[in-house]
């Protein structure tokens, strides 16, 4: 698959799933989710604004539940970050923002790893339950959003061709009036073209369209020119 992705496509549903996240996480009151896919590529969205640098200091870092958890494929909890001593940075820049308890829930979907990481100002750990309901909402987005990258390629994809279709037949248009007019076979017909193309500094598939469009009329001198 190709995992190039476009982070304004890939942020609403990032957003969706923090949203969902803290609305079926009993004493929740943020969420942070990042999208890795295989390669290297990442995508994060947050539920609020704060959170945002919490994110970036574990991505910077290479510590945090969320990174530990995308590495191990587990849920990783922090009940209490007063006494939680793992993870220094990301605990204190956790305190500072009022933040006591965090749970970081992984899923894996076509080699896509989805991790969501909900946050509570109060000692707090999330219900087996609800963190069995936000792994299925990451797994669920994940899939979801993968089907609509695969879609958006396929019809680009499918433009592409159609784009190509149509300047081969022009240009297999222009080819015949060229050799035509120069009686030259094909081979050196399409020399004229690419040539012609890069004195003007034009694609070959609109130098082929202007002599179509115009059925070479006064165009013979310069194509003679260009022969040689």
């Amino acid at each position: 698959m190709d995992t190039r992705s476009d982070a304004g496509a890939v942020a609403p549903w990032l957003a969706r799933l923090g949203g969902r996240a803290l609305r079926c996480s009993a004493g929740c009151r943020g969420a942070t989710v990042v999208l890795r896919f295989p390669g290297g590529e990442s995508h994060s969205a947050v539920t609020h604004p704060d959170l945002a640098a919490l994110a970036a200091s574990q991505e910077e870092t290479g510590e945090g539940p969320g990174i530990e958890a995308a590495r191990s494929g587990l849920p990783v909890c922090a009940a209490d970050l007063v006494t939680d001593v793992r993870w220094p940075e990301f605990r204190v820049a956790a305190l500072e923002r009022g933040l006591r308890a965090c749970t970081a829930v992984p899923a894996t979907a076509e080699g896509v790893m989805t991790t969501v990481t909900l946050y509570a100002f109060r000692p707090w750990r999330l219900a087996a339950e609800a963190l069995e309901v936000v792994r299925m909402l990451a797994e669920e987005s994940a899939v979801g959003l993968l089907r609509d990258h695969a879609r958006t390629n396929a019809e680009a994809e499918a433009e592409q061709l159609r784009t190509a279709i149509t300047s081969r037949a022009v240009i297999d248009q222009a080819l015949g009036i060229v050799m035509h007019m120069l009686d030259c076979d094909a081979d050196r017909a399409f020399g004229v073209l690419r040539t012609l193309s890069q004195h003007t500094n034009r694609k070959l598939s609109a130098v082929a369209a202007g002599i179509v469009e115009s059925k070479g009329r006064g165009s013979t001198r310069e194509l003679r020119r260009v022969l040689g």
